[in-house]
This record gives structure tokens, sequence and C-alpha cells, in this order.
């Protein structure tokens, strides 16, 4: 092996990673905020592999388990860590795990006689999962050969944002993030790399309509080039010699209720059009619809609720298309209801300790029935924060 091929693997980047995050802690001066929690859950999910009614998707017990870190230093410095992983005892199909480091500075600059927030990070994750089809409800295949790690990644993103607030409370924020994802590689004729390279531009406003008021208005700008994939022609056959790229357009309209700092009420109409650099063939519209509720119930106990519906469509895809196996590939629509509460308990003379009920329900409907499906989550945890 080479030293640029060792040095471009993912044991070796997670390495490079964490030295050098360590290295920041002794050098960054003292600490000014600490924060170091664990948590654990434990549950069923009705169907882990998001499979159609056709498979008769068995229900799985599971647990979770994770661990976050964040340190903010007095020179502006900042750092989080979370990495958390899944485990399905009976299914290990369903077991993944996700781990991100994060790497930031953040300070202020005068312009005139106005003061501007702003913030530098880089971010690294890292993914890992298992591939089932959503067609046969086996381990996925291509050519015969197992694909089975097709999504699991490792991403790179590089981010700066800033954000200027009025007298009157209106916030403006621009922000910018370039991304490189390397997913798993596969020397498979005929099957794409899915790796690829973004920029990203947003632009928000937050409008303090009345004190308990407020409106959010985004707009982003996303530019995706893969590395080496194909642009499909009008049938969904692959052009030779050609390099795929997409452009979404992203927009969301958002209203924000707050009358106290016990209740925050969000309601969200967003739109996210997606056009590719061939005939269309991959083009596609995500519209969602989206409320949440945060109600503080008492000095121990806090209530969540979300519902979210979603449609994502496709402009000239043929559903009939056998080849068409990937996650990426099918439109649905459908809805999301979660519900989270949590309870301090007193340990030790401290509240440190969260006893933690949340309920998920999916359903969602497609053009295609082999993508149709149901799902309910329901877990039991504790979240113990250490400092």
């Amino acid at each position: 092996m080479t030293l640029k091929s060792f040095l471009s693997t993912k044991t070796s980047f997670l390495a490079r990673q964490v030295t050098f995050y360590l290295l920041l802690l002794f050098v960054s001066g003292r600490v000014f905020a600490v924060n170091l929690s664990v948590d654990g859950h434990g549950g069923f999910d009705s169907n882990p592999h998001r499979l159609a009614s056709q498979f008769d998707p068995d229900i799985e017990l599971f647990s979770i388990a994770s661990i976050k870190l964040s340190n903010r230093f007095e020179n502006g410095v900042f750092i989080k860590g979370r990495s958390k992983h899944a485990f399905y005892p009976n299914d290990d199909r369903g077991d993944s795990s996700k781990t991100k480091l994060e790497l930031g500075y953040r300070s202020k600059f005068e312009l005139g006689d106005n003061e501007f927030d702003y913030k530098l990070s880089t971010d690294w994750t890292d993914r890992d999962k298992n591939y089932v089809s959503r067609t046969t409800g086996e381990d996925a295949t291509f050519a015969g050969e197992s694909i089975v790690d097709r999504y699991d990644y490792v991403s790179n993103n590089l981010n700066a944002e800033v954000s200027f607030r009025t007298k009157q409370k209106t916030r403006f924020r621009l922000s910018y993030q370039r991304r490189d994802k390397d997913y798993e590689n596969f020397s498979i004729p005929g099957l794409n790399d899915f790796d690829y390279s973004h920029d990203r531009f947003k632009f928000d406003v937050e409008f303090r309509l009345a004190k308990e008021h407020r409106l959010v208005v985004e707009i982003g700008q996303t530019d995706r080039e893969y590395d080496d994939r194909r642009i499909d022609d009008i049938n969904g056959d692959e052009i030779a010699n050609t390099d795929l790229e997409y452009e979404y357009s992203e927009y969301l309209l958002g209203y924000v209720y707050r009358p106290d700092q016990d209740l925050k009420v969000r309601f969200d109409v967003s739109n996210s059009e997606r056009s590719d650099n061939g005939v269309g063939y991959n083009d596609s519209t995500y519209d969602r619809v989206s409320i949440s509720v945060r109600k503080q119930m008492n000095e121990h106990e806090m209530l969540n609720l979300s519902l979210a519906y979603s449609d994502y469509a496709y402009d000239n895809r043929s559903f009939d298309d056998p080849a068409l196996d990937e996650e990426d590939t099918f439109d649905n629509q459908g809805y999301r209801i979660k519900l989270d509460y949590r309870k301090k308990l007193q340990l030790n003379g401290e509240e440190n300790l969260s006893l933690i009920y949340t309920l998920q329900a999916d359903d969602y409907d497609s053009s295609d029935t082999r993508y149709e499906y149901s799902r309910v989550l329901f877990s039991i945890g504790l979240k113990y924060k250490i400092i």
C-alpha cells in the first residue's frame, strides 16, 4: 500500500481527526463550557427496513447507545462530537452507526456601527448501515454480487456563516457549505459511484413580528457534481462519457409562536426542486408541511410533538424499470408523527438524569407498491449528563 492510499483510508482519516482534536484541547486555552452526556434506549421497531406489506416485515427489538460531547473555549474555538449506534439483536441487518466530529471558531466583528456574528467550522461524519433491497426484502445485490455497504460513507464539510441582527430583532444570515462525500467503493461493472461534491449557499431571515411571533424565510441553492456517475436519457439509460450534476433550489416559509419560555410552536412549509444536467430524467420535487410543539410542562417535565406530511415526486421516471433498486429512486407521499416525553430524575442530589419516552409512526404511499410502507417505533431510555 502506498503512503497516498494509506492516508486516504477511512481509518487513518479518523485517527488524524481525533489526534488533531485532542491536540487542540491542549493548545486552545481555558475551557469556557463543557457538556458530556450518554444515553441508552431500548424498544421495538415494526419495520426496520421500511419494507412493503407484501414482505410481511417482522417486529424487531432494538437498542441505541450514544455519547455526546461539546467543548467551548474562551477564545471562540469549539468542538462537538457525537457517536450513535443502533443494535437489532434478532436482525443484525438493522444495525447502524453514525459518528460526527466538528471543529469550529465563532466570534464577532464590527462594520460601521453594526456588529456581525460569524462562524467557521469543519465537520467529519462516518456512517455505516446495511442496504436491504426494498424490491426483494433481502440483502442488496448487483450483478450477483453483494452491495450491502452501498450507502456507507464518509463526508467532510467546510462551513461558514455570518449573521446580523437589527435593533428590531430581525436576524439576517448567509451561510455556505462545501461538502465532499465518499461512499463505499465497488469494482462491479455497470454500478455507478455515488461519490459527490457540492457547494451550497443559503440565505435566511427571521422577522420579529411581535414579542411572541416570528416569521422565517429561507432560500437555498446547491450545485452537486458526481465523481463517476452517468447522466440518464429520457428512458433511464445511461449516456456514456457523461458526468451527472444536480442543481437544487430550496425555499422555506416558517412561523414561530412563542408566548413564553415554556411553549414554542413552529409551522413550516418548504419546497425543493432538483434538476439534472441532462434531459430531466432525474428531475424531482419535494414538498413538506410540518408543525412542531415544545412544551415545558413544569420544572422537571418536557413534551415534544411533531407532525410532518411530505410529497416526493419525479417528473419523468418510469417505475416499471426492474433495474431501479436504489434507495433514491422511488417517489412517496405520506406522514410522520413523533412524540417525545422527558422527565428529569434526581441522582446524587442533582437532576442530571432524564427518563425519555419516544413514539414515532410513519405511513407512506408510492406509485410503486414496493416502496409503500408503514412503521412504528417505540423506545424507553435514560440520558445521563456527566458534565
